[in-house]
């Protein structure tokens, strides 16, 4: 939640971040009983200028959006940081890295073709894999804000935290 409310932020503030992944989601565990989760390296960010942002390729390859690697558009959206915090949910489920075992020629057409997406386990939560299925979407249109985000995850939390206290 702590990631989303910080790409809300940033997106609020007209930044892309065009490399988000859990390697650049630091937290900080000073009080274990609430982490905080912080965005990091914005060496890869820009500027929107009238809503679109100039691309070209840019990011870490099993995070990037299909717009980027098949040349479809110079100019995408913030939507580019949308897709890749799916990417960032999967990693979360199942702390791996996504197509780990796969040559980067293979990931880029299955990327580009739009048939490439991370396997998601049978153990995962329908509203996480919804939203992760939602955010990956080929068409950036289709992906959810930040904003809608943040809300789904802070009711998916809310809804957890009971169940929490039950098991224990």
């Amino acid at each position: 939640m702590d990631a989303a409310f910080g790409m809300e932020y940033l997106h609020s503030k007209n930044i892309v971040h065009f490399d988000l992944k859990c390697d650049n989601l630091l937290v900080n565990l000073k009080d274990p009983s609430r982490p905080i989760c912080k965005v990091a390296d914005f060496g890869l960010s820009k500027i929107k200028g009238n809503t679109l942002v100039s691309g070209g390729v840019r990011g870490t390859l099993p995070w990037m959006v299909p717009e980027l690697l098949n040349g479809s558009s110079s100019k995408v959206s913030e939507k580019v940081d949308v897709f890749s915090f799916g990417i960032v949910l999967w990693e979360i489920l199942t702390r791996e890295e996504p197509y780990a075992n796969m040559h980067y020629g293979a990931i880029i057409g299955g990327i580009v073709n739009k048939t490439l997406r991370p396997t998601i386990p049978s153990y995962c939560d329908s509203e996480w894999k919804l939203l992760m299925e939602q955010c990956w979407a080929p068409n950036p249109v289709m992906r959810p804000s930040f904003t809608e985000i943040a809300s789904r995850l802070r009711v998916m939390s809310a809804v957890a935290q009971p169940r929490k206290a039950a098991a224990s």
